[in-house]
């Protein structure tokens, strides 16, 4: 057991010799411009489309003070930190800017029963309620009176709770209004299910829409008011023995230099540099001066670089180099995710670049505090913003249409999601997802929001009729079954199916003979298939773990490397220490 503990070990500090990359941290005072035009703005609209859900308009409003309730402590936005040019007033309906939402088709993804004491303790008293995992798609778009300026989505995806709650109601009186806190308890089984099904379904679709009603109200601030923030940027240099790095590291300075100053011109000089050094990448050599970890590193500082210089292609066109080479070898997926999240970054200052480059910044007031003027009966009394209109097909166009025209190959995965949402979710007569005109570039690319209606099903069999598909993005989908008839996709190379709800896998990878990356990470899987001999890495987090045997001399490939990919991909190192170490004597001794 020694002995393979420290082959293993051995083999990942192996992996870090050679040359690497530094980094050295920006530090800027910001003012994150609005990325729709303000100027002159002095009324924005709110337009909230609710028609077609388990309740109307009146119904939702009298809800709306809850907003505050759906948020913990942290989350409270209490004070307001954006800001604006001039006064800005909060109206229902058409503004200067005028912000819409819509929502799709809310699911009920799980639901988990759970206990809790009483509020008032008693011998044996205990409340029943549900945790509910849900989803609600929803799509915000800003315009004005020149068009459409911005079209984005709200995270789907949230926990509810059902039962074991405190509730704000308002009731109308004759002098006004009086609103009261009622509290929602089941004290037996029995009760919170025939609650739930006479009502669940409506009470979860209005907490959701309370809950996104503040999400877009989070959203609204980065997009029409300023912020005064702090940025941090890590700029690379290179180090190691195989070349002197001190021009890299003088570029990463002077870049330093010119961000926390201002003085974006004088980025020219390091990008100049970074360039010239990325002409030595060698992908054949390890050890070559510029290695993938040091061209990584230098990609990262050129889309940051291009960023404020106003190159936003050149931006993206980095980023997405270095979100390639952070995705190779050992990944680490906090920094994928951090590489990801620096798109939206870009294409803020592209739009700020777009609409308010002219603006010349006077004394900020503070910006409306929509979650309370939305979110308080006594406030939006006055704000008719809810309307009874189903917008969420024609939003969900307008998002499509406004995505990137890129070529498949240049995009991130994000930008891969999007693009492939444009294809809509038809379905075929059999009740399948329709696959038409999704396969591009040898490549299918599933969403969870815009395939949905997948979920519990099986993979349309119609994916067997392109033989020359090459990658398959098939991620928390919802999936249960692969078809028997994917044998025959003889060219495929990467396959990704993990966070699904597989149990088991058909014995379909013997015929896959270039099949080189197989994530199956996150199903619920007891064994795993046969016949994976060719592949290069197997990702099986939260996969394997669960098996209580592990006899796996069959089916794993002769590579150490799905020790190390499963080593990395878990958190729970003692579970895979003993997992791997039992998975290392069948592949080593």
């Amino acid at each position: 057991m020694r002995v393979i503990a420290l082959i293993i070990s051995l083999l990942i500090a192996g992996y870090s010799f050679g040359q690497k990359s530094k980094s050295n941290t920006a530090k800027i005072d910001f003012t994150q411009f609005p990325t729709a035009p303000v100027k002159g703005m002095s009324k924005l609209g709110i337009q909230v489309y609710t028609n077609d859900l388990p309740f109307n308009k009146d119904t939702l409003r009298l809800y709306l003070g809850n907003m505050d309730i759906m948020k913990s402590d942290v989350e409270r936005m209490s004070k307001v930190n954006f800001k604006a040019l001039n006064e800005v007033a909060l109206v229902g309906g058409q503004g200067d800017v005028t912000v819409s939402l819509a929502f799709g088709k809310p699911i009920i993804l799980s639901k988990e029963q759970k206990t809790a004491s009483c509020v008032v303790a008693k011998d044996g008293c205990t409340q029943y309620f549900y945790k509910v995992e849900y989803r609600l798609p929803a799509i915000a778009q800003a315009s004005n009176s020149q068009g459409v300026l911005d079209t984005w989505e709200l995270n789907s995806d949230m926990t509810l709770q059902f039962g074991n709650e405190q509730i704000e109601k308002h009731k109308k009186t004759e002098k006004g209004s009086s609103t009261s806190i009622q509290v929602i308890s089941y004290t037996s089984i029995a009760d919170l299910a025939l609650a739930f099904n006479s009502s669940g379904q409506a009470t979860l679709a209005r907490k959701a829409i309370v809950k996104q009603i503040g999400n877009l109200a989070e959203s609204i601030y980065e997009r029409i008011f300023f912020e005064e923030t702090k940025l941090k940027f890590d700029i690379a240099y290179g180090s190691g023995s195989a070349k002197d790095y001190a021009e890299t590291e003088t570029a990463a300075a002077d870049a330093i230099a010119a961000l926390e100053s201002k003085n974006y011109a004088s980025l020219q000089g390091p990008i100049k540099i970074w360039e010239s050094w990325l002409e030595l990448y060698n992908p054949d050599d390890k050890k070559a001066a510029v290695n993938d970890k040091v061209a990584q590193g230098f990609h990262e500082n050129l889309s940051i670089a291009y960023s404020f210089t106003d190159e936003f292609d050149k931006a993206r066109t980095n980023l997405d180099k270095a979100i390639k080479f952070s995705q190779s070898g050992f990944v680490n997926q906090n920094e994928v995710e951090r590489l990801k999240a620096f798109h939206s970054f870009i294409n803020k200052q592209e739009n700020v670049k777009k609409y308010n480059s002219a603006l010349a910044l006077s004394e900020f007031v503070t910006a409306p505090d929509i979650k309370k003027l939305l979110g308080q009966r006594k406030f939006n009394e006055d704000i008719n913003f809810l309307f009874a209109e189903d917008k969420y097909a024609e939003l969900s166009k307008s998002y499509g249409q406004s995505s990137s025209s890129k070529d498949i190959s240049e995009m991130s995965l994000d930008e891969l999601l999007n693009q492939s949402a444009i294809g809509g979710n038809g379905t075929s007569d059999n009740g399948e997802i329709s696959l038409e005109g999704r396969v591009e570039n040898d490549m299918l690319v599933l969403s969870g929001l815009i395939d949905a209606s997948m979920r519990g099903k099986a993979l349309p069999e119609s994916i067997c009729e392109y033989p020359d598909i090459k990658t398959i993005r098939a991620r928390n989908i919802g999936l249960t079954s692969l078809p028997d008839c994917m044998i025959k996709l003889t060219k495929m190379e990467k396959l990704f199916i993990n966070s699904n709800s597989f149990s088991e896998l058909p014995d379909i990878f013997g015929g896959m003979k270039n099949l080189e990356i197989l994530d199956i990470s996150n199903n619920n899987l007891k064994s795993l298939p046969h016949l994976l001999t060719n592949i290069k890495k197997i990702y099986c987090w939260k996969s394997i773990f669960q098996m209580q045997t592990l006899k796996l001399e069959d089916s794993l490939p002769s590579k150490i490397q799905i020790i190390l990919n499963l080593m990395l991909e878990s958190r729970k190192f003692k579970t895979t220490l003993l997992n791997c170490t039992e998975i290392g004597i069948s592949l080593l001794v």
